[in-house]
């Protein structure tokens, strides 16, 4: 099968890219590699692309909002440790400090449950333990 070149896919993929430096604070050259290792290279061809899509980079909603609801929805799904400090270092980054987490935390126990609420509260204090989060009073 004869693969050819599109400049918007190529554009999308470049993005999505750039997006997974960010995530990962790793330079964009070092991404494709990282990914590969860690979920294969087919399923990073496919995140690169998604990630590069519209909803990343739509005006309708800031770094700080995207950063909330992927807090919110990897919490909800009970991911924490890794891929959730993750997240709430870049969330550290959009403006989200330990306390606000923290108000996330305590408002996502009510619809998401408890355990899974504690369990991502457990990695905001890891992550401001470590230095990843700023701490507030709030």
């Amino acid at each position: 099968m004869t693969e050819y070149p599109n400049p918007n896919l190529d554009a999308r993929r470049a993005r999505g890219i750039e997006a997974y430096a960010r995530i990962f604070g790793l330079p964009a050259s070092a991404v494709p590699a990282a990914m590969a290792a860690r979920v294969g290279p087919v399923f990073a061809e496919e995140a690169f692309a998604s990630a590069g899509g519209p909803a990343w980079s739509h005006e309708g909603l800031t770094a700080r909002d995207r950063s909330i609801a992927i807090i919110t929805a990897l919490a909800a799904q009970g991911v924490s440790g890794d891929r959730l400090e993750t997240h709430l270092r870049l969330a550290g980054e959009h403006g989200i400090d330990h306390g606000g987490l923290t108000a996330l935390m305590t408002l996502l126990a009510n619809y998401i449950g408890y355990p899974y609420a504690s369990a991502a509260m457990e990695s905001v204090e890891r992550a401001a333990e470590s230095g990843l989060l700023p701490i507030s009073d709030g």
